[in-house]
């Protein structure tokens, strides 16, 4: 019995890959030895083939999605050059206009705030900015 254990240890050495199996639980070792010790090592020889296809695949999806990343970065560039930087310059302008006009009827507005503000005395009716 122990040289039977014996040839399956070194069986389960030769193929590394069993291990990967009990490892992500899609058998377990006592099925792994029972079914070598009834149908020998034969039986194991179509798991080499679905291994070998599993990497296939594996590889295939690998390179599947290195193509898309690689559609992706290629679009990206595409867009970018579209972009044309005068009309983004332009763009830009614009905004900075409505900006400073808003800030300008802001400003006047509580300026103008400041200016209804009296008290009659002339010392007090100065603003802060007059002083220096």
């Amino acid at each position: 019995m122990s040289a039977k254990l014996d040839e399956f240890k070194q069986f389960v050495k030769r193929h590394p890959l069993l291990k990967g199996q009990v490892a992500s639980r899609q058998t377990t070792w006592q099925q792994l030895y029972e079914d070598y010790c009834i149908l020998g090592e034969e039986a194991f020889e179509d798991s080499k083939d679905d291994v070998k296809e599993e990497k296939e695949e594996k590889k295939s999806s690998t390179k599947t999605s290195s193509s898309s990343t690689e559609d992706l970065i290629k679009t990206v560039v595409g867009y970018v050059k579209k972009i044309d930087p005068d009309q983004v310059t332009k763009t830009v302008t614009s905004i900075q206009k409505v900006l400073e006009l808003f800030g300008g009827l802001g400003g006047a507005a509580s300026g103008s705030a400041l200016a209804k503000k009296s008290t009659g005395d002339p010392l007090f009716d100065k603003r802060f900015d007059e002083w220096y």
